[in-house]
């Protein structure tokens, strides 16, 4: 997969960042939003034992950021360069701790197995209320979302005018402004389906009712993984001169 490449320009990014995306969202919010029990179920679990984490949904989520974490980390052990191998195991490691994050550092897998449950207020760091009011969450998405504007928007829009070359071949390939545009008229489409209520099924709310942003988070985990795509396909100066 070459996402840097301007020959393979129409084909691969219409699909990659257009006809996947939309195909993926029209199924996973068409099941979700169906009003058939069976087909929200497979989207988002809630039948007793089994959480929302073992829906779908989440489980793609999971699946992108293994497979960064994964590609990051072997390249940080075949690269030769020594700043090379830095920048990949330094990346491998932020993608493991979002990873360990979403599977709750395995407690739900351990739960699964076991068909134990560990009580407990916050189960990882990002439900853990920072000030007693709001959860770590609120503030990291408030992060994410800023610097994925800066990194997806802005640096392909002044690309031209980067000069640095550790900046300038990490810069995201165009194709990377609609993908994250996409993302987010992706989650404002949820976010208007869940307030019609449309997940309601025999008075029953969906069990994203109050967490329909994973819907959000499962478009920006798969631009992520876009990405990583091409760097590993990138030739890296990782040098300030």
């Amino acid at each position: 997969m070459v996402l840097n490449d301007s020959r393979m320009l129409s084909r691969q990014h219409v699909y990659l960042f257009i006809v996947i995306p939309v195909v993926l969202n029209i199924l996973l919010m068409g099941f979700y939003f169906s009003g058939v029990d069976a087909l929200q179920q497979i989207i988002s679990v809630n039948n007793g034992f089994l959480t929302r984490e073992s829906g779908l949904l989440e489980q793609l989520e999971n699946i992108y950021l293994l497979t960064v974490f994964v590609m990051f980390a072997y390249f940080s052990i075949k690269r030769i360069n020594a700043i090379e191998k830095l920048f990949f195991f330094s990346s491998s490691l932020i993608f493991l701790f979002l990873l360990l994050e979403e599977i709750d550092y395995g407690i739900n897998l351990y739960e699964f197995f076991t068909h134990n449950t560990i009580s407990g207020s916050a189960r990882n760091w990002h439900n853990e209320s920072a000030n007693g009011t709001k959860q770590n969450v609120h503030y990291f998405k408030q992060l994410i979302d800023l610097a994925n504007f800066l990194w997806f928007i802005v640096l392909p829009l002044i690309a031209a005018k980067i000069k640095t070359p550790i900046i300038k071949c990490l810069i995201p390939h165009r194709f990377f402004i609609l993908g994250f545009l996409l993302t987010i008229l992706y989650s404002r489409i949820a976010h208007s389906l869940d307030d019609l209520e449309l997940s309601v099924i025999d008075g029953v709310y969906g069990s994203l009712r109050g967490n329909i942003s994973e819907f959000r988070e499962h478009n920006t985990y798969y631009l992520y993984l876009l990405y990583a795509f091409q760097v590993i396909n990138t030739k890296l100066t990782l040098t300030l001169k």
